[in-house]
């Protein structure tokens, strides 16, 4: 029994470190070090690109993590699947379905104008290396991170929507609990959203993200010298606005958080139009000091349009850059 102990107890020294590694934004912002850092880093390789200033574009299945009150405005049912590599062997993926609901209310059966999305991000590290006290190898350790969206949003105005998302956070680092099982958290959470269409061409959102969002952690079941601790998530701000016409997208946001963590993101979209049924984008942006670029591809088959999006980022702190890659189909 002595010995299992002093197994677990060597193994704790080595959560701290894990932490530290896996928390994804390192700490250049106040935000770095705070509970659920890999949900902060966007998701989808077009937002990506446009250097996540998103919460005023937030179409089809975006809008579940940027803007699930753009939901409302949406007219097909969409899903996307994206794939990012990051360094430090982190991998961030997202997959999301959105799709536009139009029940009809009232004596005159009027269709009001809604839509509802699901979308699953996890994030994970593999083959940890982990040592005990005397730097002796010990077997290596991963970390997976999930974050399951559930969103809906409304039109109260043929210019005006709000909506809100559901959050369930599910978190777990493997091989270091007792018999080496895993040890997990997990928690709950709130966004709520505004999405409007002022003038023709221009759109504006608005987010407050995270809200009462935490990891809960329990050890009490795995060694005595266990207790519980909550990873509190800092509650984001984020407003932009996004102009498109001509075949050209402009996009700008600004985002805060109760750390006074205050960010910029901008991004650039030309398309052209090759065929009815083909087109291809090119896209660049800024994400608070890193310069974002990117490619897209669109075809349709059928009555099936398909997008193909990479993206390549050039990293201000992390010692290599990132890419992200997304598949998404309207129909």
């Amino acid at each position: 029994m002595y010995l299992k102990t002093g197994s677990i107890m060597k193994r704790i020294f080595f959560i701290p470190i894990a932490i530290l590694l896996l928390a994804w934004p390192t700490f250049a912002g106040t935000n770095g070090g705070l509970g659920g850092a890999f949900t902060r880093i966007g998701a989808g390789a077009r937002a990506k690109a446009m250097g996540n200033a998103f919460v005023a574009v937030a179409e089809g299945p975006s809008a579940v993590y940027f803007n699930p009150a753009a939901l409302s405005f949406g007219e097909k049912r969409e899903f996307t699947a994206t794939l990012s590599r990051m360094a430090l062997d982190r991998s961030l993926d997202y997959l999301a379905f959105s799709t536009p609901l139009r029940p009809k209310a009232g004596p005159e059966k009027k269709a009001v104008k809604a839509g509802v999305g699901l979308g699953w991000l996890h994030a994970g590290v593999g083959d940890i290396d982990s040592r005990d006290f005397d730097g002796n190898p010990l077997e290596t350790i991963d970390m997976s991170s999930n974050l399951f969206l559930f969103s809906f949003g409304m039109q109260f105005h043929e210019k005006f929507g709000a909506g809100l998302t559901a959050k369930v956070i599910y978190e777990s680092f493997g091989k270091i609990g007792t018999d080496d099982a895993a040890v997990n958290g997990d928690g709950f959470g709130v966004d709520f959203a505004a999405f409007a269409k002022p003038i023709e061409y221009l759109t504006v959102g608005a987010q407050i993200k995270d809200i009462s969002s935490k990891t809960t952690w329990n050890t009490s079941n795995y060694w005595s010298q266990g207790s519980s601790k909550e990873d509190k998530w800092p509650m984001q701000y984020r407003i932009g606005a996004a102009y498109q016409r001509w075949g050209c997208l402009a996009a700008m946001d600004f985002e805060s958080s109760e750390e006074s963590d205050t960010r910029l993101h901008a991004g650039l979209e030309g398309t052209y139009d090759i065929s009815p049924k083909q087109s291809v984008a090119g896209r660049i942006g800024y994400d608070d000091g890193a310069a974002t670029f990117g490619v897209g591809l669109g075809f349709a088959v059928w009555k099936i349009h398909s997008t193909l999006d990479f993206t390549y980022i050039l990293e201000d702190i992390a010692p290599d850059d990132a890419t992200a890659i997304s598949w998404g189909v309207q129909f």
